[in-house]
């Protein structure tokens, strides 16, 4: 097997466990979305747009799907071809990678507290 094609493997078979990891961050972001930011609009209106969550679901599920491939492609290239100087790093990149991409993904899960904590909840008009 290519040195190359070992690297895009090993990548890929982390996918899914990046993908549900992502996915668990985001329904906690989304459980605290509406939760949360719910109060802090008047009552009868939307915190989001019900059509904007699902054209972000996709939109971002895309963006992370693609900056995760940038994990195979940047290696191939810092490696020059030799790609037992980067084997070391992969599992440090990956770690990295998956938390910088949880965190970003939790961020709506800070800001609205932060929100409610700073605006406080609304009682009506």
């Amino acid at each position: 097997m290519s040195p190359g094609l070992e690297v895009v493997l090993w990548w890929e078979r982390r996918r899914i466990p990046f993908n549900l990891a992502v996915l668990a961050a985001g329904i906690v972001s989304g459980l605290a979305v509406l939760l949360i930011g719910g109060r802090l609009v008047h009552p009868g209106e939307d915190v989001i747009e019900p059509v904007a969550v699902f054209a972000g679901i996709a939109v971002y599920a895309f963006v992370a799907n693609a900056c995760y491939c940038l994990g195979w492609v940047t290696e191939l290239l810092w490696s020059g071809g030799d790609t037992s100087r980067t084997a070391p790093l992969r599992r440090r990149v990956f770690r990295v990678g998956i938390g910088f991409s949880v965190g970003v993904t939790l961020l709506p899960a800070v800001l609205v507290p932060a929100m409610w904590a700073i605006f406080g909840f609304q009682h009506g008009p």
